[in-house]
């Protein structure tokens, strides 16, 4: 009995079926071996640049505690010798410190100055009431002082700077002190050589600086004195900007050893702009060249 045609289609369709069950299954089972291969590749690949990293960061630190002690040599240096290096090159010089807001403290600079041979004569230190008008306006109505025009601040700091300056204590300035409108350490009672305005402040305030510091500078400079501008290296707000502007020097690190060896020689006769910052052009003055030609050529 000759089968019928359904029955070799039925055949065909289940040889092709296995056929392709076949050819799954195989595909399947290499491909599956394949990924294995690569996550056993890309395992073994991981865990040597692992180990390279690991090999890596354990010579980086290494190095970095190499330098970590040369500089700990080198801050040892500096700071056992930097007073030699400063000592009597101020000698005889007369210094007020003016800090112009109350956020940082500069009274530490002293004792570098009278290494150098300088003598401090005060620390002022100006407060936040300076910049309340209608508190002024009680001390010049007391001492019967006329007010002119709308420049009270400006007019008080010129005052107070001018006190400093000639070491005559005048009524005002001894109200701005019994008031707690300045603190002064020391006395006033002789003239200045040297003016170091100590700024930098934890927020911005332009409207201080041109009303205080601004004062002061011009003030110091119209009486033919000398006057440097300061601030500490980790100031929250920089004045260096602006102290660059008024166009005297300035030291931007001052409460480190170099920034106080960059003071002295600064006001030894070597101006610029000296410390760590952006707006430092120099690290330190150079002893390189005589105080004199170091002056022209800057």
């Amino acid at each position: 009995m000759i089968p019928n045609m359904k029955f070799y289609v039925i055949s065909i369709v289940a040889i092709f079926a296995a056929l392709g069950i076949g050819i799954y299954i195989g595909f399947t089972l290499d491909t599956q071996s394949f990924v294995a291969e690569q996550k056993e590749d890309i395992a073994t690949k991981l865990e040597e640049r692992f180990d390279f990293l690991t090999n890596e960061n354990q010579q980086l630190k290494l190095s970095l505690k190499e330098i970590e002690v040369e500089n700990d040599n080198y801050k040892y240096f500096i700071d056992s010798t930097y007073e030699e290096i400063v000592k009597g090159r101020l000698n005889g010089s007369k210094i007020a410190i003016i800090e112009t807001n109350d956020d940082y403290m500069y009274s530490g600079i002293g004792q570098i100055l009278e290494t150098a041979g300088a003598n401090v004569i005060n620390v002022t230190t100006i407060n936040d009431r300076i910049m309340n008008e209608e508190m002024l306006k009680d001390i010049y109505n007391e001492l019967k002082i006329p007010i002119s025009g709308n420049k009270l601040i400006a007019s008080s700091i010129e005052e107070l700077t001018k006190s400093l300056v000639t070491g005559e204590e005048t009524e005002f300035v001894k109200k701005l002190i019994e008031k707690n409108f300045v603190d002064v350490v020391g006395v006033i009672d002789q003239p200045i050589d040297y003016v170091i305005v100590a700024g930098g402040s934890i927020r911005e305030d332009k409207e201080r600086l041109t009303l205080i510091d601004q004062i002061i500078v011009n003030t110091v400079k119209n009486m033919d004195r000398s006057v440097v501008g300061i601030e500490k290296l980790k100031s929250n707000y920089s004045y260096m900007e602006t102290y660059k502007s008024f166009r005297i020097s300035t030291i931007d690190n001052v409460d480190t050893s170099i920034g106080k060896v960059s003071l002295i020689l600064t006001m030894e006769g070597r101006p610029g702009h000296y410390g760590l910052k952006q707006t430092a052009e120099e690290l330190v003055p150079s002893l390189s060249l005589p105080i004199l030609e170091y002056s022209k050529e800057r």
